[in-house]
């Protein structure tokens, strides 16, 4: 194990590091005699009273008394630890890290991990000229822009568009001199078919990380087909567990406001950003991690959930809620009105709109409680009883025994009951689950405890455990039909590895965590999917079931557009008209699906 990092090798870092140049990427400087200024980045100012000082190497806030050197402000601003700090500028200083006693440790080189990087940056700039100066670019620059996004916009976030000739990204790379065997690691080729890009005729989101270098793509499709979102796979340098969409853009000023808005997409972040509300950011392609919530903790001390109000996004709220709250984040609910995402309600109604609406975020325990009171709306003493399980958990998730009592308190008075027989049946609860909990970490005979499934997860577990009938499945249904998040979730994954052509249970599973590993094989080692004509009932019901569901959610949703939409103009009137054939057509639908 090497010892402390050698004083000289410090002071060389120190001296050597361009304090300037690395502060200038979190707040803009200005020189001013031998000084340079701007605003603060650890808090909010407008007028400047951050200062640099290049030939003694330190800064300085006369705002808020931030000071140190070039090592302090990378541990401040990155989170890292001091000796985590030192390399990372000696990294970039290309300084040998040497230890007390002379010893040193090589840094290692992945030569290939360093060129995939650069295809990435290389390819991102080229897919952005396909969008922007290309006729083969042209339908999706007309969405993308029909969505509201500027010029400006798609040149931030390096919007693209991979032509559809699946064969060409391979041959454009190969003349570059890129190895086949090389471009085999870089994640942008089918592995069943290594000459074709997987993104090939998709809208393309470069993913970075947190240092704005290009490591990933997301790929949206043009028109119908599944998935509508394809993710590149897990590489060397990209695990989508750790890593947050627009963190790069975002992190300084969630550093600043101590507040980020945690969305769904690409698009919902993009459009939050657009409205100068920079502090959006989204997971990847999975549900919330709590490596991407240690990020965040590190920066923030409250977040901001913007999910759809569907079923779906209102399960993912709840689960994130609870994650959030473990992590002793603060944790507030945007309620989007009068649009179903951050980008429709930008272009009826403006950033103006949308900022109100962030501003006005309501508290986590006013959102359950008002989700719970519609779940339980009557004064019986079983709903009553209901209602108080329901929000226990989220109880459960407080750290800290005053903000335990308190919401205690609030629920007592939400639904006028005694403060203290919600106490006693809270702790009577905690102490019933703290025994299940240890039977089922101790499962007697070393089995698994049975798991209770719902029908969407049922469906996806089956063609999980038989690939064979995924074709299926996919025919009738897409993401977007799932209202079970871990069903969509697995879905997703399932049709990621189908595009792949690496499609096989176990490469499934790799994409899974170990929960949702250890659920998969309990149900696939009962036997429950092993006969094959009861397997094609399952499934075949199962889909008839999903695609009605969705098709009903979505008459939901339309009608109650129709019921708040009030039409001003003759474009309205047109809409109006749209809506309502889109409705019957649903209908119709609808109802031959329950034949």
């Amino acid at each position: 194990m090497a010892g402390l990092i050698s004083q000289d090798t410090i002071e060389r870092i120190r001296q050597s590091a361009d304090i300037v140049s690395i502060i200038n990427n979190y707040t803009n400087l200005t020189q001013r005699g031998a000084q340079y200024w701007g605003c603060c980045p650890f808090h909010n100012e407008k007028t400047p009273s951050f200062a640099v000082d290049p030939v003694r190497k330190f800064y300085h806030c006369f705002g808020c008394g931030a000071g140190g050197d070039v090592v302090k402000f990378t541990m401040e601003m990155e989170k890292l630890s001091y000796p985590d700090a030192l390399k990372e500028l000696a990294k970039r200083c290309n300084i040998e890290i040497v230890y007390e006693g002379g010893s040193h440790i090589p840094q290692k080189k992945d030569e290939d991990l360093d060129a995939i990087r650069e295809v990435y940056g290389r390819i991102a700039g080229t897919f952005h000229f396909f969008l922007t100066q290309t006729p083969s670019g042209k339908q999706a620059l007309e969405y993308i822009k029909g969505r509201g996004l500027t010029d400006e916009t798609l040149q931030k976030f390096k919007l693209g568009y991979a032509p559809a000739d699946r064969r060409w990204l391979k041959k454009f790379l190969a003349e570059k001199n890129y190895s086949d065997a090389f471009l085999a690691k870089t994640g942008l080729f089918s592995k069943k078919y290594p000459d074709a890009c997987i993104f090939a005729g998709r809208l393309i989101f470069p993913i970075f990380d947190r240092n704005g270098q290009a490591v990933a793509f997301g790929g949206r499709i043009l028109g119908e087909g599944e998935p509508k979102y394809l993710n590149s796979p897990e590489l060397a340098h990209y695990h989508k567990r750790e890593t947050l969409y627009a963190f790069n853009f975002a992190k300084n000023s969630i550093h600043r406001q101590k507040t980020a808005i945690l969305c769904e997409g690409y698009m919902d972040v993009i459009a939050y950003h657009q409205c100068g509300i920079d502090i959006a950011v989204a997971p990847l392609g999975t549900s919330l991690t709590e490596q991407q919530l240690k990020i965040l903790q590190g920066f923030c001390e409250t977040i901001l959930l913007s999910f759809d109000s569907d079923g779906a996004g209102q399960k993912a709220t709840k689960r994130a809620i609870l994650m959030c709250r473990q992590f002793n984040l603060t944790t507030k609910i945007i309620r989007l009105e009068g649009g179903k995402d951050p980008a429709e309600i930008m272009i009826k109604f403006g950033p103006e709109t949308l900022t109100k609406q962030v501003q006005n975020a309501i508290l986590d325990a006013d959102y359950l409680l008002s989700k719970i009171r519609a779940q339980y709306p009557s004064e019986s003493p079983e709903d009553k009883t209901k209602a108080a399980l329901a929000f226990f958990p989220y109880v459960d998730s407080l750290q800290s025994d005053i903000q335990k009592e308190s919401s205690l308190d609030q629920l007592a008075r939400a639904f006028n009951l005694s403060p203290e027989a919600v106490r006693r049946d809270f702790n009577n609860r905690s102490q019933a689950r703290s025994r299940l909990d240890l039977r089922s970490k101790q499962p007697e005979n070393g089995k698994t405890q049975p798991i209770k499934l719902n029908a969407e997860l049922r469906a996806v577990l089956a063609v999980i455990s038989n690939p064979d009938e995924y074709s299926k499945m996919r025919r009738e249904l897409n993401s977007d039909d799932f209202e079970d998040p871990l069903a969509k979730e697995l879905f997703i994954k399932l049709e990621e590895r189908y595009k792949q052509g690496n499609f096989s249970y176990m490469s499934v599973l790799e994409l899974c965590d170990e929960n949702v590993q250890r659920m998969v094989t309990a149900v696939t080692a009962s036997g429950e999917f092993s006969k094959k004509e009861l397997l094609d009932r399952i499934v075949e019901d199962s889909v008839k079931m999903i695609k009605r569901n969705a098709l009903e959610r979505q008459r939901k949703r339309l009608n109650e557009r129709l019921r708040d939409f009030t039409p001003t103009t003759r474009d309205d009137e047109n809409y109006l008209t749209s809506l309502v054939s889109e409705i019957s057509q649903l209908d119709k639908q609808i109802q031959l699906k329950k034949k």
